[in-house]
């Protein structure tokens, strides 16, 4: 990637070409196909329980934190030599006789270093609780001597959430010993009641911590049990910095088996919706996925048909007991723009309801077709046979990740066998060549700006709460939205990115307006945004909200992806010239052996005069 600071002009230049290209189609037809890419990025080591997403080296490359023989982590950095993932840090428990169930990387103290929060599930613990340590991150890496074992224990994987509006992130669950949820405050590490809630919390929870009321503050929304003990959902709005009920709503009638709550930008109109799997009888023979409209109460079928050529798929159901030495994985769906059109795809895992097999299926987001998702415009379409993908049996776990740091969402399987209790790990490179735009997305802590340890700029330290929207018009004219929440939830192995990828169709226009919003603090009225202006498509933005309380001051680093339609210009252009430039030659040739035919002429012509 190349700094883009000085690149609007010449953008201005090529912009309305662009659009007339993407306007006739020209450029490479749209590729279904994945590219199975798992040896050249992990060599030999394409095992164990992909965990988290972080830059813990702040070189602007996502690393990944992988599980392994239930008490180790491994920390594969990115690399620029093959194999481009390698495991080069390693944090054990198996002095503490722990199975670790959760990672969150983030900085719990505030030093603008990566730290991690392993959540574990002590052997021979009576009461079942996780108990929770924090490993310290030093000079751009964890140091396994340095563990701060937290003094309470939970009763479900916490929230990572930034509570108190300090970009330091808070740890927020119910533990065993209160009733009410509590909060570990970071910096100095205190507990705290959290809410005034006699709610019981729903487990597995899917909590979240976005805006779903559209005023780019994050809200709390929780998932919990009814007086009758049937799944509902709340929504605790931010106000001035503090959290009070503001919804409560009920699950779909028709939903027996209750998945993880997932929100995107369904429908491109610039808010959160909130996407809803699960099945309507108790085997999983009927499976659905609902929405709820920006947080409405009324739930919309956005799909409904998992059959296949006489094939009845449906989701996997929550049973821990099947392959109980496992990290529990819940009827989750994660969500990106595989296809860069805007809208928000999903992967999810499936089986054969009639057999044993399971695999993973992309779902793209398409317009309703049928009169049962009118009232979401869009719906879910299965791709049932989409290469590479369906060649891995027994997937346990599907979810997207910029392998190449292009823009564009790859996929990464975790499947179960291949002779190992671990799982294993594939690699699929998205090999979408549409000229298709995206704009890409990571807000800092804001910690620091110019003055940080070391100097060195923390680029990778996770950051959960701020709110990412654009403006922008389509290829056709027409106005287009489209927002993101980051990492607006981090249990049971959410798997959400450190950035937000944001497709932007086959626009090749400016943003007209970007904006980022950020938590603030108990008492704070006003709104902690900022915008900017004409942001280059295929970029990615840095924004580093520093000083916190004075968005005007933030500044954001753009950086440029080339992508395969400004080559294809290129190569166009270029063409053109040549085309231009034999036609000139021509011409010149023509008129050069026309001079030469005339003086030939002349030259026999008949003088009277010299006569």
């Amino acid at each position: 990637m190349a700094a883009a600071g000085r690149l609007p002009g010449l953008w201005a230049l090529l912009a309305p070409l662009l659009g007339a290209l993407a306007r006739l189609g020209v450029g490479p037809a749209p590729a279904g196909a994945l590219h199975n890419v798992t040896a050249e990025l992990f060599g030999a080591e394409a095992w164990g329980t992909v965990a988290a997403f972080g830059d813990l080296n702040s070189d602007k490359q996502t690393d990944l934190f992988v599980l392994r023989e239930k008490n180790d982590l491994i920390v594969f950095l990115a690399d620029q030599n093959a194999p481009y993932f390698k495991p080069k840090v390693k944090v054990s428990l198996k002095n503490h006789s722990a199975l670790i169930t959760g990672v969150v990387p983030g900085d719990y103290d505030g030093d603008s270093q990566m730290d991690v929060l392993l959540t574990y599930l002590p052997k021979n613990h009576v009461d079942g609780g996780l108990g929770a340590v924090i490993v310290w991150g030093k000079n751009q890496t964890l140091d396994p001597h340095n563990m701060t074992m937290l003094n309470r224990t939970f009763q479900d994987e916490p929230l990572i959430m930034d509570f108190n509006g300090d970009l330091i992130p808070d740890v927020f669950g119910v533990t065993h010993e209160a009733s009410q949820p509590q909060i570990l405050i970071g910096g100095n590490l205190s507990w705290h009641p959290a809410l005034a809630t006699k709610s019981k919390m729903r487990t597995p929870h899917s909590h979240a911590f976005i805006d779903l009321t559209g005023d780019f503050t994050a809200d709390l929304f929780l998932t919990t049990l009814s007086a009758a003990g049937t799944p509902q959902f709340e929504i605790w709005e931010n106000l001035d910095g503090n959290f009070s009920s503001r919804t409560v709503f009920e699950k779909p009638h028709n939903m027996v088996v209750v998945g993880q709550s997932a929100f995107a930008d369904f429908d491109g109109d610039g808010h959160m919706d909130h996407l809803l799997p699960g099945c309507e009888d108790p085997g999983c023979q009927r499976s659905a996925i609902y929405l709820a409209r920006s947080g409405a109460e009324q739930w919309v079928p956005v799909l409904q048909d998992f059959s296949s050529k006489g094939t009845l798929w449906g989701f996997v159901p929550f049973v821990p007991e099947q392959h109980p030495t496992d990290i529990p994985v819940p009827i989750t769906l994660r969500v990106g723009d595989y296809n860069m059109d805007g809208y928000p795809d999903a992967l999810a895992i499936l089986r054969n309801t009639s057999g044993s097999g399971q695999q993973a299926f992309l779902l793209e987001n398409v317009p309703c077709n049928n009169v049962s998702c009118e009232g979401a415009h869009r719906m879910f379409r299965v791709f049932w046979e989409l290469t590479d993908l369906g060649q891995i049996p027994q997937a346990v776990l599907a979810t997207f990740f910029d392998i190449y740091e292009d823009g564009v969402l790859d996929i990464v399987v975790l499947s179960r066998g291949h002779g190992r209790s671990d799982l294993a790990i594939h690699a699929l490179k998205n090999n979408f060549e549409a000229d298709a735009y995206f704009v890409k997305v990571i807000v800092l802590s804001g910690l620091c700006s110019n003055d940080c340890p070391r100097k060195i700029t923390p680029f990778g330290v996770n950051q959960p709460g701020p709110y990412i929207m654009y403006t922008t018009v389509d290829a056709n004219g027409y106005p287009k939205n489209g927002s993101a929440g980051q990492l607006s939830q981090s249990a049971h192995l959410a798997l959400q990115l450190p950035y937000n990828v944001l497709g932007l169709g086959r626009s090749a226009n400016f943003l007209d307006h970007l904006y980022v919003g950020i938590p603030r603090p108990s008492g704070e009225k006003a709104v902690r945004k900022q915008e900017w202006t004409a942001i280059i498509p295929n970029s990615q933005l840095i924004v580093i909200p520093y000083p916190h309380d004075v968005p005007r001051s933030w500044s954001a680093k753009l950086y440029l992806t080339p992508s395969n339609i400004v080559l294809l210009t290129a190569i166009a252009l270029i063409g053109v010239c040549v085309f231009i430039l034999a036609i000139i030659g021509t011409l010149h040739w023509q008129e050069k052996k026309a001079d030469d035919r005339e003086k030939r002429q002349e030259a026999h012509r008949f003088h009277f005069d010299a006569m």
